[in-house]
């Protein structure tokens, strides 16, 4: 039986064989360390309010080594050009200081304008340590982080004690967004309704028992070295590459949660990406809003039945498709209509012929309706219903959160709900 350093080494060569490497990864020389944090900064202003905020944390046992990855576009004004170039200044500057962690950054500027954004820096990063640990064989864990985020004064300890020292190969981190005295009235209402929209989303996952109800924020996400490897590494999206990256891995390892807050992203307005916590941001100051609306309660019950009649036929082979899935379509009147327009039988059909495991099938299950398509079946079916104010779809959902009137003290109510369901995918 192959050892761990050898299984690490293997599945770190072959991913340098399959997946595209950037040339800027490949000279990249890292120091040796249990865990990076990489950082993918593009036209940022307060890098250094980030990496301070990491400085001056409390020091774990384990060898930490920051990664900041400078990129930007080809095509960019000359003003985020100047932005860049102050930080490459404040990367060289910083590293002059006494440090309780290794720091490293990647000068990625003046990328080509079809791949550039904030997928391919952090993959950049990311491979970087993968070719370093051919070598050696380690199994380090890859840190996400964004260059607009804080950190608690506990975050490398936390790191250290829950995810380096668990068997866990995917790890994410609960966040809350920075609310600075000086951020204005507006969006301060606003991150308060995007943060009980992120929950509310979460919520509804868990109702439904989908096994995956996780955040995928990708300041607040981490995985081992060899988990990344062995599943194709991170994409090259310009937006979602957080989303897309954790869905691809929640089937195949186990992933926890860390409480407690850790990381503090940035509460303000952006259009860098075409979604996300700045551009909500930025629709929400342009309208006259004072309640997010978001899907109506009904479309998890819908899901809920769908996985509930998916996993039947899994464990039963001797059933039929039409004879399964009759609840699902006399639960709502477009449920036929779905059911054909995403190939559900075919699908499940090749699924069923996967594997005489009933394990390997549901895993195999879950890589096809992963987090996308549920995402899909909820716009799918909330064409069919009105929305619905986001405070009032969560008491919908969990009724007794009901008495808390204050949306701030509901918020933190629904997260402590939520503790208390079951989180761990039981595949």
């Amino acid at each position: 039986m192959a050892s761990n350093s050898e299984t690490a080494k293997n599945a770190f060569r072959n991913y340098s064989k399959r997946f595209f490497i950037h040339p800027l990864t490949q000279n990249v020389e890292l120091p040796e360390a249990e865990a990076y944090v990489v950082i993918p900064c593009y036209a940022e202003e307060e890098l250094l309010k980030t990496l301070e905020s990491l400085r001056t944390c409390d020091s774990p046992k384990s060898r930490f080594c920051i990664l900041v990855v400078v990129n930007d576009k080809l095509t960019d004004h000359v003003d985020l050009k100047l932005i860049s170039d102050q930080n490459i200044k404040a990367c060289e500057n910083f590293r002059t200081q006494t440090l309780p962690f290794n720091f490293v950054w990647i000068d990625a500027r003046n990328q080509n304008d079809k791949n550039a954004g904030v997928g391919l820096a952090r993959k950049i990063g990311m491979d970087a340590v993968i070719l370093n640990c051919q070598t050696n064989g380690q199994n380090p864990a890859l840190i996400c982080l964004d260059a607009d985020s804080l950190v608690s004064k506990d975050y490398f300890l936390k790191i250290e004690s829950e995810f380096l020292n668990h068997n866990a190969d995917v790890a994410v981190f609960e966040f809350d967004h920075s609310r600075s005295n000086d951020l204005e009235p507006k969006l301060q209402s606003g991150i308060l309704q995007y943060e009980l929209f992120l929950e509310y989303y979460r919520l509804g996952l868990k109702f439904a028992a989908y096994p995956f109800s996780f955040h995928t924020v990708g300041s607040s996400m981490a995985c081992k070295a060899v988990a990344y490897a062995q599943h194709g590494g991170m994409n090259q999206r310009k937006a979602g590459e957080d989303f897309y990256f954790l869905h691809k891995l929640f089937p195949h390892f186990e992933t926890i949660e860390i409480e407690g807050p850790m990381v503090f992203p940035s509460a303000r307005i952006s259009n860098r990406v075409p979604f996300g916590t700045g551009r909500f941001q930025e629709k929400w100051v342009g309208s006259h809003a004072i309640v997010y609306e978001t899907y109506h309660p009904e479309v998890f019950s819908i899901l809920k039945i769908f996985l509930k009649q998916s996993l039947y036929l899994l464990e039963n082979q001797d059933q039929t498709f039409e004879s399964t899935f009759s609840t699902f379509e006399s639960a709502h009147r477009l449920a036929a209509s779905f059911l054909s327009t995403f190939n559900v039988e075919q699908n499940m059909l090749k699924i069923l012929k996967s594997s005489p495991k009933i394990e390997k099938r549901r895993k195999a299950y879950f890589q096809w309706f992963d987090g996308l398509l549920v995402l899909k079946l909820v716009h799918f079916f909330n064409t069919d219903f009105p929305n619905v104010p986001v405070s009032s779809a969560i008491k919908i959902l969990a009724p007794v959160l009901s008495e808390f009137s204050s949306d701030f003290e509901l918020k933190f109510a629904l997260r402590n709900y939520m503790k208390a369901l079951p989180s761990k995918a039981t595949l």
